[in-house]
């Protein structure tokens, strides 16, 4: 179990780092960035659509793993 609890706090994190990234690139239109530089803002938009649903996919990921080892220790208890 622990191996997915790593697993998706990992994925979280990466996520939430595209999703940053993302986010910066919107903020960053409209600046005096050079042209090859300018953002699809269609593409970034669907790109933070699919990370928000990463995030929440390993949040839930997660939480279902650690109710999971909370269950198996009251057994063991």
């Amino acid at each position: 179990m622990i191996s997915a609890i790593a697993a998706s706090s990992n994925g979280i994190a990466a996520a939430t780092q595209r999703f940053a990234s993302a986010a910066e690139g919107i903020a960053a239109m409209g600046t005096s960035l050079p042209s090859a530089t300018q953002v699809d803002l269609s593409t970034t938009a669907v790109q933070m659509m699919q990370e928000k649903v990463n995030i929440g996919m390993n949040t839930a990921i997660l939480k279902s793993t650690l109710d999971s080892e909370r269950r198996v220790l009251d057994i063991l208890a």
